[in-house]
């Protein structure tokens, strides 16, 4: 992956796009040493819908379904926050 600064990105940010968009590149923006963003293509089927996530991993579920276990799975979650670890 291609690391560009932050200046360099600006002054030539149509090309960088262009990159982006029509190469598939991605880049990492650095500011100084560190790294600050990350530029890839945005790709909308990515965001998706939470029923469409749900659907993924649950085969045959139906919503209800797939609702009841997206509960626990937040409730499991939260609880796994509070257990001390050894």
């Amino acid at each position: 992956m291609n690391i560009v600064s932050i200046s360099d990105f600006r002054n030539n940010i149509s090309d960088f796009i262009n990159r982006v968009i029509y190469k598939k590149e991605s880049f990492l923006l650095r500011r100084g040493k560190s790294i600050v963003a990350k530029i890839v293509v945005y790709n909308e089927k990515q965001k998706g819908l939470k029923e469409d996530k749900i659907a993924k991993f649950a085969g045959i579920w139906d919503n209800k379904d797939g609702e009841i276990i997206e509960k626990y799975a937040r409730k499991l979650r939260r609880e796994a926050k509070i257990i001390p670890s050894t």
